[in-house]
């Protein structure tokens, strides 16, 4: 939702402000990923893509997240779980699921994994590399469009209705 309201925030902003925001954007992930994952910045840059490459690689992995394989194994999962009588922890469970699955089946699954097809290095530390290369360019519209339209079939088959969550989100807003 937050990358969805700045795509908005994007669109009408002038080119200083859309590059300030960018750029301070690429930053925090890198600090975070960095840390979390003891990089160096000479190894996140050695790993940058341009924008052409950006949408190359979110169309693939927007196409394997979308792909009956990935689908299925979400509504398999997702189905077997019981409810908790919890709606919102249902939901964190059925969203674990698909975080779960795009980590390990659509990135590091198969053999290459798409994280090597994409042109890096194999396991966590090239998925990693992945995630700091597409974060840069998160913002363009069709980066954007691609991981928002996988993303909205990835929930919608585990079972999460972001419409519902969005109508309880404005009327929790408004009350």
């Amino acid at each position: 939702m937050y990358n969805q309201h700045v795509a908005m925030f994007m669109q009408n902003a002038d080119p200083e402000t859309q590059e300030q925001l960018r750029i301070s954007t690429r930053d925090l992930w890198r600090t975070v990923l960095a840390t979390s994952f003891n990089l160096t910045t000479s190894d996140i840059a050695s790993n940058e893509m341009d924008i052409v490459k950006a949408r190359e690689t979110m169309h693939k992995v927007s196409q394997k997240m979308q792909s009956p394989e990935i689908l299925t194994a979400i509504a398999q999962k997702c189905g077997k779980l019981e409810s908790t009588g919890d709606k919102q922890m249902d939901m964190a469970r059925q969203h674990q699921i698909v975080q779960d699955t795009l980590v390990h089946d659509v990135y590091l699954g198969g053999e290459p994994t798409l994280v090597e097809e994409c042109g890096f290095e194999s396991g966590e530390k090239g998925y990693v590399f992945m995630q700091i290369a597409l974060a840069e360019h998160q913002n363009d519209p069709l980066v954007s469009q691609y991981v928002g339209s996988a993303m909205m079939e990835l929930l919608k088959t585990a079972g999460i209705d972001m419409a519902e969550i969005e109508a309880a989100a404005k009327a929790a807003k408004n009350s």
